[in-house]
């Protein structure tokens, strides 16, 4: 992210891809227990939705000095441990993030493309 805002202060149109934020998440859960933080939910570090949100905000349009404009668009994937949509990371991302995707597996294994959720996204 930190490199997509360097280009956007110099006025370009960036896009940023990370796959995953549940494994990230799960770095978090491991540094976390390591340094013998409070747990929160399913062991994430109690402040998980504050670390996601934040990360989230990062990106957006700004107006440069000189009158020019750059923007950092974020599109974040979740992969969620059995599929459960119910579980912290997933639930944070869905507080922080304007839009989101759910896919089905259900669709999928019946051959219904794009595999997207209604009920869910």
């Amino acid at each position: 992210m930190t490199i997509g805002e360097y280009y956007r202060s110099m006025g370009l149109k960036v896009l940023v891809m990370a796959d995953s934020t549940s494994r990230w998440a799960q770095a978090l859960r491991e540094m976390s227990n390591r340094l013998e933080e409070l747990p929160g939910q399913d062991a994430f570090p109690m402040d998980l939705s504050a670390i996601i949100s934040n990360f989230y905000s990062r990106a957006g349009l700004v107006t440069l000095n000189n009158g020019k404009t750059g923007s950092v668009t974020f599109l974040g994937t979740v992969s969620p441990a059995g599929g459960n949509l119910k579980e912290p990371v997933t639930e944070s991302t869905k507080k922080a993030a304007r839009c989101f995707y759910a896919l089905s597996q259900g669709r999928a294994d019946s051959k219904r493309y794009p595999a997207i959720d209604p009920l869910e996204s």
